[in-house]
């Protein structure tokens, strides 16, 4: 060691202990080792309630006392005051060296520090590279900076390991107090650390002041210090006098604000409060995110403790006036770029995620117990030839079957597709709008403008498929041909991991996964556009593992509740009837525990009954308020839960239901017998798969009942039998997975048992099974082309009616369907329905029903003047149809035909009234221009304004200010009497859809946020993950 760094420089150790006998030991026996050996040290105990005092003075060290609340800045302060040490003698630069009581320094971290300073005379502070105290690779700062945001920035990644990458010696606009070793001139001549920074971020402030008075401040990275950071981790408490709640992160962020407000440009303060303000907002909402609102609350309390008190900030200033000989923009140079800190809190995030998902997920690897070096001549000569042995495509779909079951699956998916590659449309599937954004708008409008208008709350499907469209770049129709197609890999895979959780026969898994995505109600749900069915499809495997434990809910925590009552809100937004049988087989639950506990030899405490209910009431609330108010609709329309979403087309009848065939168009034949119901009955009578028979015969049972039911809805006109594939899906799962265990327990030992007949229902079940899915993939690939759904390819509605719905006048046309059974009929607008527009359009009124009937019979006088009182200007019969039917329009009075080509025959109906119509006192009718849902303008005569939509007290109507009361015409429309001339707007009021749909967020965001991995608290972090 050069003489020179004895002789020029005098250097007194500074120890600040408090509470701190865990890390003292090592600290002092350090400050011992060092090359250059210390001048002279003292320490300042701060109220240490432990042995720290005991340890110093054992050490020989100096001990002076200060009260509990002595903040870091303070402490120091008393030790250069005291008397116990000497000054420099006047031919040497002295130096106080900051030692923390959870630090401790390499034994050349001295000789590195001075060698460094000794060569840089500008220099007024240095500081070592801060290693982690466990993991003493882990690189915790090397100079430290601070963000725009208040952050403490230190340009490392997540856990960086030191391996010589930041070893050269830097300008950095401060150091950790931990180790920086400060001329102690600069240091008085500064004032020393602010009073105002008890704990925290007082470094920072420092170097900044430092550097606007002249000086700089380097990093060395050749001198290291091992720091524990205990009062940051919460390895100990917080006593200083401001230490609210003795919160370390609540300090820790005030201090931060109060550095940039009181150290940054005047003019730039204005900014920095708002940016200030703003990302503690944002980081507050990522707390509550991540459960712990006491951090959340901390950091915008703790802006908002530096803004109520601008006094202290303008005393800091002033204080910085006396020292400042350059602007404070000369540390600009060390500010982070926005980019860098966008990306940096980017990473953290995803880093926290990352750790919350799979913190207990363990890296396996693969062992066959023998040491590499026990290899014999034969393991030696195998590897040889495996090395050799050319890779085969074959060989590798023989070792991993699940690869080439899957690439078959997507083959077969792809073939029956063949006709899918497109604009989807068909059977239950409407028209797909272009953008999510559209489904989006259309979840949040209050008015629908579809058949005679409707103001019903659009089902929150709408809003999950708008969403899952980010996936592909708000493209909806990519989005839902994507699902179409790939739905059978999807469930395949879903089925197969389901699979895997009751057996380890991966050949038995595969067969199972088969089963399933080739199953009956698979096939019919993709070929008809059965969207609701398809989504319960692919997510059934996961949704069936949660069904499982519905009976011992007491023993799922609450934080595995929350993302239960998610999957079943998923359930209830796509098939309410699905949810509303889960909720009945949950209250039937609750009946039997009560029933048992009841009696005298009940095993069910009352406690373990209340959690039980506690959480069925979660389960059973949280859909229905996340879907609301979409669900209270089915208190008024009932019928309504019955229905999936989409086009109201038949199912199937009760034989093939029962058989676990949906029925209905695109669905499998009936002789195609499905397994599923002789899987059933067989699991019935296995005691180990009971209890999934019955759940297959209970959910087989209802959807037979339910099915054999007819119903007209979604605005149809003529009753179809119910579709109840999306009740199929679980029994599928569970006679599916009844045979995976009964295969799994049974068959090994009923191989060396004597051929009965368990043998020849085993052979049976085989065989059906087999043949069931063989027969399903072949009759798919060859007949999914001519199925109901289809790439789309013209519009039902000729292109003329369509211009003449988008008018000022907005006319409707009425569609008829004749197929010589029965007689169709819908009302129309400028388009074919889209996705989610069937599920809102209202049943058409008793006086058009009616008008229709007449018509149809030949006596509908009036008929053509209620369809124009409803604003029907043209009546469209689509081929094929009746050429009596034909006849008799054209016999009756007010329809005159307009065209006739070869997608069918339309009449204009005389007289019809345009979407609003304003007819003065005087009887002059007036077109009133507008948009689907409003108009504004102004009235030159007293009047009645007549809107051609289906009544709502919504619709308002505001002239010259002041609102006007809506009536109702004969024919039940929306009208107002406006009383004198003046401007108007008209509207339909959406306040109640945003308050509901505002509640549906809140109930959502909570939920999420109980479902989310809860970050923890520092003090609940171990020491080796820390560091």
């Amino acid at each position: 060691m050069p003489v020179a760094l004895t002789s020029k420089h005098f250097v007194t150790a500074i120890i600040v202990s408090h509470d701190g006998e865990t890390w003292l030991p090592e600290t002092v026996a350090a400050l011992s080792k060092q090359r250059r050996k210390v001048d002279q040290w003292i320490a300042i105990d701060t109220g240490s309630e432990d042995a720290s005092v005991k340890l110093l003075k054992h050490a020989g060290i100096p001990v002076m006392s200060a009260d509990r609340s002595t903040g870091f800045g303070a402490a120091i302060k008393l030790a250069m005051e005291s008397t116990k040490i000497d000054r420099a003698p006047e031919d040497c630069t002295e130096w106080i060296w900051l030692i923390h009581d959870d630090s401790a320094p390499s034994r050349e971290a001295l000789t590195e520090l001075l060698q460094a300073v000794d060569d840089r005379p500008h220099v007024a502070m240095a500081g070592p590279k801060l290693r982690g105290w466990y993991d003493q690779k882990h690189l915790l700062e090397v100079g430290v900076s601070i963000a725009s945001n208040g952050a403490r920035w230190t340009g490392l990644e997540y856990r960086e390991q030191d391996q010589g990458q930041r070893d050269s010696i830097s300008d950095v606009l401060s150091v950790s107090s931990a180790g920086a070793l400060i001329r102690r001139e600069v240091f008085e001549e500064l004032g020393g650390f602010d009073p105002e920074l008890t704990l925290f971020r007082d470094d920072l402030d420092l170097g900044w002041r430092m550097h606007t008075a002249g000086h700089s401040v380097i990093a060395v990275p050749s001198a290291i210090m091992y720091h524990a950071e205990a009062a940051t981790n919460e390895r100990r408490s917080i006593d200083v006098h401001e230490s609210i709640f003795h919160r370390p992160l609540l300090l820790d962020r005030r201090h931060a604000a109060y550095v940039l407000m009181a150290n940054s440009s005047l003019f730039l303060t204005p900014v920095i409060a708002l940016q200030l303000a703003l990302s503690a907002i944002l980081r507050a909402l990522g707390f509550l995110f991540a459960k712990r609102p006491g951090y959340a609350l901390d950091e915008i309390a703790a802006v908002f403790l530096v803004l109520i008190k601008p006094q202290n900030v303008i005393r800091a200033r002033r204080a910085r006036r006396k020292t400042r000989l350059v602007s404070s923009r000369v540390v600009s140079r060390f500010i982070p770029p926005r980019w860098q800190q966008l990306q940096a809190s980017f990473e953290r995030a995803r880093d926290a995620v990352s750790r919350s998902l799979f913190k207990d997920r363990e890296v396996s690897q693969t062992s066959t117990g023998i040491s590499a070096l026990d290899l014999d001549e034969k393991a030696l000569e195998d590897a040889d030839i495996e090395l050799v042995a050319a890779p085969s495509f074959w060989r590798s779909i023989i070792r991993r079957p699940i690869l080439g079951a899957s690439l078959a699956v997507i083959l077969i998916s792809l073939i029956a597709s063949r006709a899918r590659f497109g604009d989807l449309v068909g059977g239950a599937l409407p028209t797909i709008p272009a953008s999510g954004r559209d489904l989006l708008g259309d979840y949040a409008s209050s008015w629908h403008s579809v058949g005679l208008g409707s103001s019903l709350n659009t089902p929150p499907w709408v809003a999950v498929v708008a969403i899952a469209s980010l996936i592909t770049l708000f493209n909806t129709k990519l989005l839902i041909t994507f699902l179409f197609i790939a739905a059978v890999p999807l469930a395949f895979l879903g089925a197969y991991r389901l699979a895997r959780s009751f057996t380890e026969l991966k050949y038995l898994s595969l067969l199972a996964a088969l089963l399933y995505s080739f199953s009956p109600v698979t096939v019919s749900a993709i070929n008809s556009g059965r969207l609701g069915t398809v989504v319960l499809l692919v997510i059934g495997p996961w949704v069936f593992r949660s069904l499982l434990g519905f009976e011992q809910l007491e023993r799922i925590s609450w934080r595995g509740i929350w993302p239960l009552t998610l999957i079943v809100s998923i359930i209830c937004a796509f098939s309410p009837l699905t949810f509303l049988v889960i909720a009945l087989w949950q209250l039937a639950l609750f009946v039997s525990d009560l029933i048992s506990f009841n009696q005298s030899s009940s095993l069910v405490t009352k406690d373990e009954l209340d959690r039980r209910n506690a959480r069925r009431i979660a389960i059973i609330s949280v859909p229905i308020l996340s879907c609301a108010p979409w669900t209270f609709e089915f208190l008024l329309h009932p019928s309504r839960i019955l229905l999936d979403p989409g086009l109201n087309i038949a199912g199937g009848s009760v034989l093939s239901i029962v058989t676990g065939n949906p029925g209905g168009a695109g669905s499998i034949p009936i002789w195609l017998i499905s397994p599923i119901i002789l899987l059933t009955l067989t699991a019935l009578f296995v005691s180990r798969t009971s209890r999934l028979g019955e759940i297959a015969l209970v959910f087989l049972g209802v959807a037979a009942l339910v099915g054999s039911r007819e119903i007209a809805g979604h605005g149809g006109v003529t009753p179809l039998p119910i579709w109840v594939g999306s009740l199929i899906v679980i029994p599928t799962l569970a006679a599916i997975m009844a045979a995976v265990i009964i295969v799994d327990h049974y068959v090994p030992q009923l191989s060396v048992e004597n051929f009965d007949y368990r043998h020849i229902l085993l052979g049976l079940i085989s065989i059906v099974t087999i043949f069931a899915v063989l027969g399903s993939m072949l009759w798919w690939s060859l007949s999914s082309s001519s199925s109901p759904l289809q790439v789309r390819q013209k519009s039902a509605l000729p292109a003329f009616l369509s211009v003449s719905a988008q008018t000022e006048e907005r006319f409707r046309t009425l569609v008829l369907r004749d197929d010589g059974k029965q007689l169709r009929y819908f009302i129309t607008r400028d388009q074919d329905l889209s996705l989610g527009e069937p599920d809102v359009v209202n049943q058409l009124p008793k006086e058009i029903t009616g008008a229709m009937e007449d018509l149809v019979i030949g006596s509908g006088v009036q008929s053509s003047q209620v369809l124009a009182q409803f604003g029907i200007r043209y009546l469209f019969l689509s081929r094929p149809y009746q050429e009596d039917l034909v006849r008799t329009i054209d016999g009756v009075g007010g329809f005159a035909r307009v065209s006739a080509t070869d997608e069918g025959i339309s009449w204009k109906v005389t007289g019809a009234l345009s979407h609003f119509s304003f007819i003065s006192n005087t009887g002059q009718f007036q077109t009133i221009s507008g948009d689907d849902v409003g108009a504004e303008g102004r009235f030159a005569t007293p009047g009645v304004l007549v809107v051609a939509e289906k009544y709502d007290s919504r619709w308002k109507l505001i002239v010259n200010g002041n609102y006007v009361e809506v009536g109702k015409t004969e024919n039940g429309l929306p009208q107002f009497n406006v009383s004198q001339p003046g401007d108007f707007i008209l509207f339909h009021d959406g306040t109640e859809r945003r308050a509901w749909i505002s509640l549906q967020l809140l109930v959502v965001a909570s939920v999420i946020i109980l479902a989310l991995p809860a970050r923890r608290r520092r003090r609940e972090i171990s020491d080796q993950e820390l560091s």
